[in-house]
């Protein structure tokens, strides 16, 4: 007959392995925690670092320098390197020390980058309207001025050069342009077609500029082609398009009718847009920011 026995020592040896089971999982899941909220931390410093790169990067292309505050992009804790605009770039590295863990009081400190550039437009897809670059680099920044569609006759701006404003071929609100390009133009093109475009006022378009002194020797006046540096945006304050249902805010005539009967009033922006691309376009005061790493 087999006797069944009760041992002991069978007992000892599956009270150790259990012990020593639970603390590993104990081990684990503390490690698993750990790592969690490292990765909770990183993740954290990384949006820091990507956000305060991008506000640094803005401020540097509109105003040329940093503002001295940027704590509003970044958490509790979080230090930055100190702003600074580089070469057409910014670079912050955020760092947060990683304390409170479960298996250690303090594990270091975490450390992200992050780097946002800038740049003029070299390409996008833009209101049909196009101006002379002259009329940019006669006003000062902000100040209202009236444009006037450029035509032989009269003479409508930038003094004896071709300047103003004209219509460039395409149908629609938006014409696809980039710098370097010969835009096509509009011959007695249809301004009243271009109202919906710019409407509610005051309304803040991107619009293309044109080499007036390359236009004039070309002599593409009022027909094009037009020889595109880069882009601007545009702020339309008001226009009157000759005629009753298109006199806009400017009345039935424009406030020099001698210089014609279709005319913009506005002013140029200095802005950051999302629209178009970066790249080699003229400076006219429209920037993209974008994150390069």
């Amino acid at each position: 007959m087999r006797w069944l026995i009760h041992s002991d020592r069978d007992d000892g040896v599956a009270t150790i392995f259990l012990v020593l089971a639970m603390t590993s999982m104990l081990v684990g899941a503390g490690f698993a925690i750990d790592v969690g909220q490292y990765v909770v931390h990183a993740r954290s410093a990384q949006n820091s670092a990507v956000a305060t790169a991008l506000a640094v990067a803005t401020d540097c292309a509109l105003a040329g320098a940093p503002i001295a505050d940027y704590s509003p992009y970044r958490k509790t804790g979080q230090t930055i390197t100190a702003p600074a605009c580089g070469d057409h770039e910014a670079t912050i590295a955020v760092t947060k020390e990683v304390e409170g863990l479960f298996l250690r009081q303090n594990a270091g400190a975490v450390k992200r980058t992050a780097t946002a550039k800038w740049g003029t437009l070299s390409g996008a897809n833009t209101l049909p309207i196009v101006i002379a670059n002259c009329e940019f680099e006669g006003v000062d920044d902000g100040s209202y001025i009236d444009l006037y569609l450029d035509d032989p006759k009269p003479q409508s701006g930038c003094s004896s050069l071709p300047g103003g404003f004209s219509q460039l071929a395409g149908d629609g609100c938006s014409v696809p342009v980039a710098a370097g390009d010969l835009a096509p133009g509009k011959p007695g093109g249809d301004l009243q077609k271009v109202v919906p475009c710019i409407t509610p006022l005051p309304s803040d378009v991107l619009i293309p500029m044109y080499d007036a002194v390359g236009c004039n020797d070309s002599g593409c006046k009022g027909k094009g082609p037009y020889p595109i540096l880069g882009l601007a945006v545009f702020r339309v304050d008001s226009y009157s398009f000759n005629g009753n249902n298109y006199a806009g805010t400017l009345g039935k005539k424009c406030p020099d009718s001698d210089r014609g009967k279709y005319c913009i009033r506005g002013h140029f922006t200095t802005t950051v847009t999302s629209q178009g691309t970066p790249g080699d376009g003229v400076d006219f005061g429209a920037y993209q920011v974008y994150l390069s790493s």
